[in-house]
Parts: structure tokens; C-alpha cells; sequence
């Protein structure tokens, strides 16, 4: 198969798979609770029980979690969902230039999520 439709079918794949983890409703009862234990894991890990200032490092309205705020982020996960498919793809046909298919695949998943958000 040539390489670009290759490329283009891989990006079109690895968005599908980064929509589904950070924003689809139908897989939300799977990785919201993922999401929300992180969270709770970094709250227990960066406050002290009991103390007035328990909940001041907290932000209510984002992840504090940079885990969980991975799992939202299409940017974010775009980046490592493509470098898996890369990775995938180029060992199984033989990618001419896999290091630069990862990062522009990144940004094209990025992109696609600005673009499906709207």
C-alpha cells in the first residue's frame, strides 16, 4: 500500500481511537471512572487530611491529575496514541520515516479534536 494513504488511514484510525478515550459518550462509563480515580489518587497524594488548606491546591474545574488530564486531552493523547500506531505500522509494512509519521500524525489527530470540539 502506498505510504500516504497509509499515513492518512493510520492518522484517520489513531483519531478514532483518542476520540473515544477523551470524549465519546458511548465508552464514558469506561474511562470516566479511570479519570476520576487518578484524580482521587492525586488528591489523597497532595493534600494532608484534616488541615484547613485541605482542598486549596485543588482546582475544581479541571484535572489536577496529569494522568487524568491525559485521558481528556485530544492533543495530549493524540501524541502517544499515534507513536503506538506509528510503531505498529512500521513494523508490520515498513514506514519510510516513522519519526516524522508520529509527529504529524500528532498534530493532525490535535487538529481534528480542535475541529471536532467546535
Amino acid at each position: 500500500m502506498d505510504d500516504v494513504w497509509l499515513t492518512l488511514l493510520l492518522a484517520l484510525a489513531c483519531y478514532r481511537v483518542t476520540r473515544l478515550v477523551t470524549t465519546d459518550k458511548i465508552t464514558e462509563p469506561i474511562f470516566e471512572p479511570i479519570r476520576q480515580r487518578l484524580e482521587d489518587r492525586w488528591i489523597r497524594k497532595h493534600t494532608r487530611p484534616g488541615s484547613p488548606e485541605e482542598f486549596d491546591a485543588v482546582e475544581a474545574d479541571k484535572w489536577n491529575s496529569k494522568l487524568a488530564f491525559m485521558l481528556s486531552c485530544p492533543w495530549c493523547l493524540g501524541f502517544w496514541v499515534s507513536g503506538a500506531g506509528t510503531l505498529l505500522v512500521s513494523l508490520a509494512y515498513g514506514l519510510d520515516y516513522p519519526i516524522i509519521t508520529w509527529f504529524a500524525m500528532s498534530t493532525v489527530i490535535g487538529f481534528l479534536g480542535r475541529i471536532d470540539s467546535e
